[in-house]
This record gives structure tokens, sequence and C-alpha cells, in this order.
């Protein structure tokens, strides 16, 4: 039958004499008829080279074994033919399609040559070949059919695939560590920051505990201010006054603690502002003379005794210096 020859085979060097091989033809039946027919003669042979090599109450195992011999012959051309895609995959395929042709080779000459001449020589060489490479071919295909599908295109994808996540889960989870570590600086700074405040509030406040009970020190301990405070009060007649609010304050203070409760500002009499200036004292309250005022002295006094003593001035410590003449 003369084929046509398309434009593209011309046009790429494909223009001779091909074979029609299209379609399932007389000639490929007549193959397949004589290779199943044969396949019987060969099965039968490599069946019973096993069934020698196993219990007798294991003869199934003869049947499994011939997967490794004539119908994982069969199997691997088949794959070969239709199957594979991958250079991997068809070397696998060709490669166990010549082992387990020579396992079936090798059964059929040892099992022929045990029944024509069961004691020469041949037949024990190939006894004692046959007898540890035929399991080792069936392991072999065991090996050879994980090795397929492990380098097929599918599995390679597949491969692929998870290697992309991995790596996306991975550079991920450094994105999210970044974000926990910023979260943490933030937090860090931010507590940091209020503490600061806190402890220079804090500061703020002892350094005016510390003026304010220094500066108390001080007006306790200067004589001159308190007997000047105490002319300025019997002049102006506030001293008084001024005691009696401190107390009232003083008592109310006293009371909340007593009680337990806060005092009630509203409740507590308002005590009268105290000015900077050391505080005045009714000078009725204190034995000390005014100035102003004359000293009565008696006709018969001693004229040393009628000179005044000698002021003491007070330093800031409250001891008394006297002063030199």
């Amino acid at each position: 039958m003369t084929q046509t020859i398309s434009l593209t085979d011309e046009l790429t060097g494909k223009g001779g004499i091909q074979t029609d091989h299209d379609g399932f033809t007389f000639s490929d039946l007549a193959v397949l008829i004589l290779d199943a027919v044969l396949f019987i003669y060969t099965g039968w042979r490599s069946y019973h080279f096993l069934t020698d090599s196993v219990p007798d109450d294991m003869q199934i195992m003869a049947l499994v074994g011939l997967w490794g011999l004539d119908i994982g012959m069969v199997i691997w051309s088949l794959v070969w033919m239709f199957g594979s895609t991958e250079k991997y995959q068809d070397w696998t395929a060709m490669a166990f399609f010549l082992i387990d042709l020579t396992g079936v080779i090798l059964t059929s000459l040892t099992d022929s040559l045990s029944f024509s001449s069961p004691d020469g020589s041949m037949t024990g060489m190939l006894q004692g070949i046959a007898a540890p490479a035929i399991p080792l071919i069936v392991v072999a295909n065991v090996v050879a059919g994980f090795i397929y599908h492990m380098t097929s295109p599918k599995t390679r994808a597949q491969r692929e695939a998870r290697k992309a996540a991995a790596e996306h889960r991975r550079k991920m989870e450094e994105v999210s560590k970044m974000e926990r570590d910023l979260i943490y600086a933030e937090s860090y700074i931010l507590a940091k920051q209020e503490t600061l405040e806190k402890a220079q509030l804090l500061a703020e406040i002892k350094v005016a505990q510390d003026a304010v009970e220094q500066a108390t020190r001080a007006k306790l301990r200067d004589q001159v201010g308190v007997h000047s405070a105490a002319l300025s009060g019997k002049k102006n007649g506030e001293g008084n006054q001024e005691l009696n609010g401190l107390k009232a304050k003083l008592a109310a203070l006293k009371a909340a603690l007593t009680s337990g409760a806060p005092a009630d500002p509203a409740s507590t009499p308002a005590a009268p502002i105290i000015p900077d200036v050391p505080i005045e004292l009714d000078p009725m309250q204190i034995n000390i003379p005014p100035v102003n005022e004359p000293v009565p002295v008696p006709a018969n006094a001693p004229l040393g005794r009628l000179l005044p003593p000698d002021p003491v001035i007070h330093s800031g410590n409250g001891n008394g210096n006297h002063p030199s003449p």
C-alpha cells in the first residue's frame, strides 16, 4: 500500500520510503499468538524450577515468583512501549526486561537439563548459578517498581511542589520571627519609656520633699528667725490665729488616721496660708522682753547688772556663739 507523504515530512527530511505500521495488522496478531504459546512453555519451566526451590506446603510462592520472571518480562516490555516517559523510566523498563528475560532463559535451561541430564556437569553448574540468581532477579523487580514510580514526571512535579511549599513556609517563619522580635522591641521600648518617665517624676517629687525637709529643719534651728517672728507676731496679732488653724488641721488628720478613712477636705477647716517668712509667735508666750519697752531698773542695782547680756548668735546648726568684744 502506497503511503502519502505529508509536506511536513518532506520539509523535515522524512520523505523517504516508510513502512506502514498504523493499526493492528495480521503480522501483529501472529507475533502475539507466537509469544503467548511460547510463554506457556517458558512459564511452566520457570514454575517447575521455582517449585523445587520452595517447601511443599508453600507451592503458591512459585506462582508469585513468576511475576519476577516471565510475567515481569511481559509487563516491563509493555511499560517501555506504552508507559515510560522519562529517560530513567525508559532505562529501568528496558533493563529489567532484559534481566527478566535472562532469568527466564536460565530457569528454562536448568529445568530442562535437570530432566535430560540430571547428573551432568552443565546441569550442576547451571543449578549453582540459578539457585542464587533467580531470587535476586525477583527481588530486583521489586526495587525496579519503586525506581520507576520515583522517577516519573508526576512524582518529580509533586516533589518540586513540596520543595517550593517548604521553602515558602521557611521564609514565612522568618517573617513571623521578625514580626515577633519587632513586637518585643516595641513593648520593651514603651515600657522603658514609661519607667523613665515615672522615675523622673519620682525624682522631682523626692527633690521637692528634700527641699521642704531641709527648709523646715532650717526654720526650726533658726533661733534668730524665731525671735524675730515672735516680735512680728505680737505686733500684727496673727500668731494665735495661724497656730489655731494648724492645730485644727493636725487634729483632723489625726482623726482620719485613727478612723482609717481619708480625711474629707471639705470638712477640714481651711488653714491660713503660711507665708515664706518664719512663723510669727506671740511674744507674750515666751519670756523675752520686747526690745522697744524699757526694762525697769532698781535704784540700788549695781552697775554691772544694768548692762544687758551679750547677744547670742545662733548658727544654722543650733549652736550659740558669743561674738568677741
